[in-house]
């Protein structure tokens, strides 16, 4: 099976992936996990800059038992720099792997590479359109930061419009019962219309703000965003909006306790370093998710 957005799965199988996430993260050093895939090839292709993702991947499946080829600035350099059409492309891989993960700045790209091969991909994440791993690795955090996957408020702050963690762990999100959510943004960054409308279609309980100080106290998650240099034509444009919403540790004193804050990393300047040391600062261990449930993905998508 492709993993080509989180709006594809149902509950049960959004469950089931987290289960597994939890005992991958529970025997990642057990010799037997270590031999899941072994004799698998996993092709890891991006098109676009990434640490966490790429790596997180990779190490997943060494972890596994697999083995990795690896493309990291495949614009530049792979047939792609000739010419070669994203088809054709994982048509090329699909004869040399067991199994792709893409990633491609170009909204839809990896659906079109998927279209095309049997060999299973999954979308690293697609411009600004969908980032399947990312959204389940924050689900499983928030599962294991605050126990409950209902009634909860949620605030994602920053690139509304452009980002793709929103759009990958919202779908998610709704498949569970009394979740709120709060979408902070610059004028030129809210949501996109048609987004607007999915929201309104799904009956998904949302409010737009352009103040984050007075939602704070509501929150049992913050997921703070960057403003996203690379979505930008036009570098005044992005000057005008990157430094909107910084989070400040007087901001961090108005949430409750029991909130976390979440970041799909890198961070510019949104959050304050000194932040870090708070207990609710998770969006390190947000990161080391990663890895394990990137592991139950790639033991998805062989069906094991």
């Amino acid at each position: 099976m492709h993993i080509l957005s989180t709006n594809q799965f149902t509950k049960s199988e959004v469950d089931a992936i987290l289960l597994r996430s939890g005992e991958m993260e529970k025997s990642l050093r057990d010799p037997k996990t270590a031999t899941l895939l072994s004799g698998k090839i996993v092709a890891s292709i991006f098109f676009e800059p990434s640490t966490r993702t790429r790596l997180s991947f990779e190490t997943a499946a060494i972890r596994l038992g697999a083995d990795i080829i690896s493309a990291e600035n495949a614009m530049g350099n792979s047939s792609a720099f000739k010419g070669e059409t994203i088809e054709d492309t994982a048509r090329m891989l699909s004869c040399y792997s067991d199994a792709i993960v893409m990633r491609h700045p170009t909204f839809g790209s990896v659906e079109k590479a998927a279209s095309v091969t049997k060999t299973p991909i999954i979308n690293a994440g697609d411009g600004a359109n969908q980032h399947p791993s990312q959204g389940l690795l924050d689900l499983y955090t928030i599962l294991k930061e605050e126990g409950r996957l209902e009634n909860l408020t949620i605030g994602f702050v920053g690139d509304i419009l452009n980002s793709r963690t929103l759009r990958s762990l919202v779908p998610l999100l709704i498949l569970y019962p009394n979740n709120k959510f709060y979408f902070v943004s610059p004028k030129e960054l809210v949501l996109a219309k048609e987004y607007r409308e999915y929201l309104k279609k799904n009956n998904v309980n949302f409010e737009e703000k352009n103040n984050l100080e007075d939602i704070l106290p509501k929150l049992d998650v913050l997921y703070m965003t960057r403003v996203q240099k690379e979505r930008f034509l036009n570098i005044a444009e992005y000057e005008k909006v990157k430094d909107s919403f910084i989070l400040k540790i007087n901001d961090v004193k108005k949430l409750k306790d029991t909130a976390i804050i979440l970041h799909p990393l890198p961070r510019v300047n949104e959050i304050d370093h000194e932040i870090d040391s708070d207990k609710r600062a998770a969006y390190f261990r947000q990161a080391q998710n990663g890895l394990y449930v990137r592991m139950s993905l790639l033991l998805t998508v062989f069906d094991l």
